[in-house]
């Protein structure tokens, strides 16, 4: 890391702010429920299931206005956008945030969602925090020091092979229709696959030592990013790679999961689906 660069300073900074955005989020989806979708704008960006709301906005503010405050010069890359103009366009130290992570639970009604933020140099994660705010669960990373749930260090499972991994992933958003209508979505051999609507607790699962891993094709970096680092720094492994090299917004393969079956969950998400 850059000599005078204070990561722990930055962990602490970054955690302050993801806690922040949780509790605007709390509030607004009390307005949301007592009010209805007008209360928080609800609108949709690249299709009628990729929702937006101020919600997502205005939590997305108030943590790239802690980001300046403290790191002017870093660049800041936030999924609402606005934010690709901002610091030194020569940093090598670049946050990537995603305010509100699981917005189709959060317009639902549903407490699983939360707030993601990493902070990459060089194009390496090396910070990580998640927040899950309505169960107050805190996951923290620094490379090289270990994942951490509120404080206590994370451990992974141990998994006996494949056919012992519950395996979580994105379902709706790559199904492809066949010509009777039916959805089809490719999936590895697994013990069970299960999707919760948001990254967070996706990866979450994993870090308590429940289920084995994630893969995805089509979200963000800003999904995976932060999970990512962590389950590699809980003792895990992960890969992902941009579909559209050099656009940093464009959609992400990935898979992180536990040592023991990394390599087929891998040669499935970057041979079969890639």
């Amino acid at each position: 890391m850059h000599k005078t660069f204070d990561a722990h300073r930055a962990l602490e900074i970054s955690t302050q702010a993801a806690n922040s955005a949780g509790t605007l989020l709390q509030k607004k989806q009390k307005d949301l429920l007592k009010h209805g979708y007008k209360a928080i704008g609800v609108g949709t960006k690249s299709g009628p299931h990729d929702y937006a709301t101020d919600a997502d906005r205005e939590a997305q503010a108030i943590i790239v206005d802690v980001i300046q405050k403290h790191f002017p010069s870093h660049r800041i890359l936030g999924e609402e956008g606005g934010t690709d103009h901002l610091g030194d366009p020569d940093s090598p130290f670049r946050w990537i945030i995603d305010p509100l992570d699981g917005t189709t639970n959060f317009i639902h009604g549903k407490p699983n969602y939360g707030t993601i933020i990493a902070l990459q140099e060089h194009d390496e994660t090396i910070l990580g925090v998640m927040t899950l705010q309505a169960e107050k669960e805190t996951y923290t990373a620094l490379r090289g020091e270990g994942t951490f749930l509120n404080g206590k260090r994370c451990t992974l499972r141990k998994t006996a092979g494949m056919d012992d991994a519950i395996l979580a992933c994105n379902i709706s958003h790559r199904a492809h229709k066949t010509p009777g209508g039916v959805l089809v979505v490719p999936i590895p051999f697994c013990a069970s696959i299960e999707n919760y609507g948001n990254a967070v607790e996706e990866f979450a699962v994993v870090l308590k030592g429940w289920n084995d891993g994630i893969f995805f094709n089509g979200p963000k970096l800003w999904d995976v990013a932060a999970g990512c680092l962590m389950i590699e720094e809980a003792g895990g492994k992960s890969r992902t790679e941009l579909k559209e090299p050099g656009d940093p917004r464009s959609g992400v393969l990935c898979a992180a999961t536990t040592n023991n079956i990394f390599e087929e969950v891998e040669q499935f998400v970057f041979g079969t689906l890639k």
